[in-house]
């Protein structure tokens, strides 16, 4: 097997790398999925470079900012982010950091004090048992999602490693893993997320993050007379024809009707009113849907029945969408909504 300063180095060009074409292609993606994303190869840079056993600039130093711990917090946000379909990062989020800053501040404290014992020693308890529910939470969001599976090839090995590191400590109250396993083992892991970022960028760029709504339109061929004029005809066309029924809809019927190009129609939505062509579409259905739950003539009609009648052609996409829109699976609002 190769020296691990070998496999350090290979990880370290292989990140600038993709950083540089990550950087190089930013105005491409939505803002915060992108950013989210270049904090996450950051953050498994900074551990390939300060690995407390193998620091590549200083022998045996212990840069705790590094951890792990900082990699769990980024990819815990940027799959959060992306499989909710999430635009704008939210004070609230901010939330999520919490126990990596209570981490780096029990290492502090852990230079000038034991905590192997007492309350602190509960308090690091509490602050791992929670890196693990996010690595938890982040695989069966993918799941669930069924978005970016190829990253369990990296969070599932991550969550095994960590899980053993920390059992390690649990029981020796040692930060030496077994055989060196969260270095060998998460630098190895770094040079396969790379290249594997890489050959998406290359192969399904699409497929990595979230295309950016904002696109400039160069050269705008609607007036403001028309943009408003089309905006009254879209939401008519939706609250009155319930085109969404149609689970075949496409940009092209829709501008079709308005008497507009597809180009013209991708302008009207994205730009003047801030929502893509699905999103805008799904946004009906998922209403539509609450309407008729409470009609009569829904009663005996199943959940997936009533999904299919408003334009929904799959279970999992409508689960998906709705829990997105209103933020409760559709069985646990039909429950909320009767109740």
């Amino acid at each position: 097997m190769p020296s691990l300063q070998t496999i350090q180095i290979i990880a370290l060009l292989q990140g600038i790398f993709l950083l540089f074409v990550l950087f190089k292609h930013k105005k491409n993606y939505q803002s915060v999925n992108f950013w989210l994303l270049f904090s996450c190869i950051i953050s498994v840079l900074l551990f390939t470079l300060g690995d407390d056993d193998y620091n590549l600039l200083i022998p045996n130093a212990d840069w705790f900012f590094f951890h792990d711990t900082l990699i769990i917090t980024t990819f815990f946000l940027y799959v959060r982010f992306y499989t909710a379909d999430k635009k704008v990062f939210k004070w609230f989020d901010l939330l999520f950091i919490i126990p990596y800053i209570l981490e780096i501040s029990l290492k502090l404290i852990e230079n000038y004090n034991d905590i192997t014992r007492g309350i602190f020693l509960w308090m690091d308890y509490a602050v791992e048992l929670t890196f693990f529910a996010m690595l938890v939470y982040t695989i069966v969001s993918i799941i669930i999602g069924k978005k970016e599976n190829w990253l369990l090839l990296f969070i599932i090995p991550l969550t095994i490693i960590f899980s053993i590191d920390e059992l390690t400590w649990f029981y020796t109250k040692q930060y030496d893993s077994p055989f060196f396993l969260d270095s060998y083992g998460i630098i190895l892991l770094a040079v396969f997320l790379f290249y594997f970022v890489l050959y998406k960028l290359i192969i399904s760029p699409k497929n990595l993050m979230q295309k950016s709504s904002n696109v400039p339109y160069k050269k705008s061929t609607l007036l403001p007379e028309v943009i408003a004029n089309k905006k009254k005809e879209l939401n008519a066309l939706m609250t009155n024809d319930k085109l969404f029924k149609n689970a075949k809809l496409t940009a092209l019927d829709v501008s079709d009707r308005l008497n507009i190009s597809r180009q013209q129609l991708s302008e009207l939505l994205n730009v003047h009113m801030h929502i893509s062509f699905q999103d805008y579409v799904n946004k009906h259905r998922v209403q539509e849907f609450k309407n008729c739950l409470t009609l009569l003539s829904y009663t005996n009609f199943t959940i997936i029945a009533i999904a299919n009648e408003v334009g929904f052609s799959s279970k999992s996409s409508f689960n998906t969408i709705f829990k997105k829109h209103t933020g409760l699976t559709p069985s646990a609002y039909k429950k909320q909504a009767q109740a």
